[in-house]
């Protein structure tokens, strides 16, 4: 009996050390095709220690109904990037209603809820974008749960066995790192592709123009250092719980686009370094919840939430120059000329007036 009792203690005490907690959030916006295969994707990692969180954000089709029957084994999602396995469902799903801005805790076990890798659905009464949906489940997380680390994941992702692991991995070998993500792949739906999409991330301030490395680049193995960058895709990103402690939740000014740019930008402001982790890999289909030409809105309105947030006078004064000069115009004949696009054209007009009242 007491040797049987140190032998789970010690295991107990390793996976608290080698693997720490991680409360991995997952939104979804009437897209449960792709929730469910991200979800499956992750049951099949190995790392032994993280609970699922997923928010859904007011969604108008009947996506909390089929999330429900695929946690109960009813719905087998389809995927090129793994092998379904019934083994372990149906699986235990807890259900809170987050409504009126606050969390809705009549008759729910929160001992049952918040115990280790255990699944949560929160279903918001509204479409809060990606920032305050992520901010939802952090604040809940927080209170309740109080993981070492958070990990958003955009549902329209596909992750690798060891992803988690390899980005722990690299989290615990320098206290001052706060923000990480992985290699991301272009998703493919013939087969499992090798397209690189993002690769890490550096942006001028003196241009507020990010620049992401390895878009639509084949993999020869050019992107295979580990490296401090800037910023890190919000499609899976890996955040300290210390760092939220510190510096706060994603702006929700921002309510979609710039605001993962904004997030790691606080952070390498309050010491914390940002990594991207080669070894770490994940495939993203690359439209998530499409907002259609509302998405060029929020790409041009929040690039100036940016510079007001994030660069002193002279930067946000050529950043501006730079903007009207030539970022401006690269758009606009992309859309109104080549493109034809109306919709897109007037959300890049509206997206520039609304951007230069913010500056106010």
């Amino acid at each position: 009996m007491v040797i049987n009792f140190l032998i789970d203690f010690m295991y107990i005490i390793k996976v608290k050390t080698m693997f720490p907690r991680v409360t991995v959030i997952i939104l979804n916006w009437n897209g449960w095709e792709d929730t469910i295969e991200c979800v499956e994707s992750l049951k099949n990692i190995d790392y032994p220690n993280y609970d699922t969180i997923i928010v859904d954000n007011g969604s108008a089709d009947n996506s909390i109904e089929k999330i429900k029957e695929y946690y109960n084994g009813k719905i087998i999602p389809q995927s090129n990037y793994f092998e379904y396995s019934n083994n372990g469902k149906p699986i235990d799903l807890n259900e809170l209603v987050y409504e009126n801005n606050q969390f809705n805790l009549e008759d729910v076990n929160i001992n049952s809820i918040t115990q280790e890798n255990s699944s949560l659905l929160i279903k918001n009464d509204k479409n809060s974008g990606f920032t305050e949906g992520n901010n939802i489940a952090i604040r809940f997380a927080l209170k309740y749960i109080n993981p070492e680390y958070f990990l958003l994941l955009n549902n329209d992702t596909v992750v690798e066995k060891k992803f988690l692991n390899e980005l722990i991995h690299v989290a615990l070998k320098e206290r001052d790192t706060g923000l990480l993500g992985p290699k991301i792949y272009c998703y493919n739906n013939d087969n499992v592709s090798n397209v690189v999409s993002f690769a890490g991330g550096n942006i001028n301030l003196n241009t507020c123009q990010p620049h992401p490395l390895g878009a639509n680049e084949l993999d020869n193995g050019q992107f295979d250092i580990e490296r401090k960058v800037d910023y890190v895709e919000g499609s899976c990103l890996l955040v300290k719980n210390e760092l939220v402690s510190n510096i706060g939740f994603l702006d929700k000014e921002y309510f979609t686009y710039w605001e993962e740019i904004d997030w790691c930008i606080r952070g390498k402001n309050a010491g914390y370094n940002c990594i991207y982790v080669p070894s770490a890999k994940i495939w993203h289909k690359g439209y998530g919840s499409d907002i259609g030409a509302n998405s060029m809105y929020y790409m041009i309105r929040n690039r100036f939430l940016f510079m007001r947030k994030n660069t002193e006078t002279l930067q946000t004064i050529s950043s501006l120059v730079y903007y009207f000069g030539y970022y401006f115009w690269i758009i606009f004949f992309s859309v109104t000329i080549f493109n034809r696009d109306k919709k897109k054209s007037r959300s890049l007009l509206k997206g520039t007036v609304d951007g230069i009242r913010s500056l106010n």
